[in-house]
């Protein structure tokens, strides 16, 4: 048998013989009454405070192909640190959640604008150089 079946069971013998004990003797059972009075009957839930809803955080992806790079960490410095955490979170550009306990919302600019910019330019080096009329084109 495991301890704490023993434990368990040794317990629940002491409960019933606390039980008999009261059933035969009234003062045995108003001072175990006069003992247990302080512990509550039901457990006490802590009050916390409701948290606002979750709004869905922008896309990084989107604003940085409108904006370009240097705009978009500007705009990024704009947004508050729940925010920045969020996008951080749903776009998944902390896997190993080192950003869990920062509170300075420089470093999630930085690592924000850092894995948006790479995803972006991922798998740009298999696309066909640009020829300079296309070049001037888009300028």
């Amino acid at each position: 048998m495991q301890s704490t079946q023993k434990l368990t069971r040794v317990l629940d013998d002491l409960v019933a013989l606390i039980k008999e004990e009261a059933a035969r003797n009234p003062s045995f059972a108003e001072r175990l009454e006069a003992i247990t009075a302080d512990i509550p009957s039901h457990s006490v839930k802590r009050a916390t405070k409701p948290k606002p809803p979750a709004l869905a955080p922008p896309e990084v992806f989107a604003v940085c192909q409108e904006k370009g790079e240097e705009e978009f960490r500007f705009w990024l410095r704009s947004l508050d640190l729940r925010t920045l955490k969020a996008v951080v979170k749903t776009n998944g550009f902390d896997p190993g959640k080192i950003s869990r306990n920062w509170t300075e919302p420089d470093k999630f600019v930085t690592l924000i604008a850092e894995q948006t910019i790479a995803r972006l330019r991922r798998g740009s080096g298999f696309l066909p150089a640009k020829t300079p009329s296309q070049q001037s084109e888009t300028a």
